[in-house]
């Protein structure tokens, strides 16, 4: 929110791709009176009814579906940990070209806690988040200290992208 206001752009409406239980959309509502969808699947525990019932609003959405709303339309779309190296590449590079369809032009993607191998984000991961040619406004990258992550050699990615204004 902070590099919103300097930046002197107002985030009103988002996507929280993956958002569980919605516990970011509403944070993002109590604190910042931002609206946020939240796609969610039902694996493993009604994660939609979960929203629902905190007065949000849940998009059973797939990965590999179009996301349900007008094209730039979206100030702010957070990817959480549900998108990471676990998903196919072709879906992948579909969620991000639909994302990009989805936000305002001088906008925000925020990949909170993406994962994936540390030569994977090198190799594969960035070159496609680069071809949206968005800005890079935050790109951290640390080590994944379960054993998962030190057993894969996996890292966590944080990064905030900005959209370009115009094409």
């Amino acid at each position: 929110m902070q590099l919103a206001k300097s930046a002197n752009s107002v985030i009103r409406l988002g996507i929280d791709i993956g958002g569980g239980t919605g516990t970011f959309a509403a944070l993002m509502k109590i604190f910042y009176n931002v609206t946020m969808l939240t796609t969610t699947l039902n694996v493993n525990a009604p994660y939609s009814e979960a929203v629902a019932a905190r007065g949000l609003v849940p998009l059973h959405v797939p990965l590999q579906q179009r996301l349900p709303v007008f094209d730039g339309t979206m100030d702010l779309v957070r990817c959480g940990r549900a998108v990471n190296r676990w998903i196919p590449l072709p879906v992948m590079e579909f969620m991000f070209y639909d994302v990009d369809r989805v936000l305002r032009g001088g906008r925000y993607l925020w990949l909170d806690r993406f994962f994936s191998k540390a030569m994977d984000l090198e190799e594969v991961y960035e070159p496609m988040i680069r071809k949206l040619g968005y800005k890079k406004v935050k790109w951290a990258v640390a080590n994944k200290t379960d054993p998962s992550g030190l057993k894969n050699g996996e890292v966590y990615l944080t990064a905030v992208l900005q959209k370009p204004v115009s094409r």
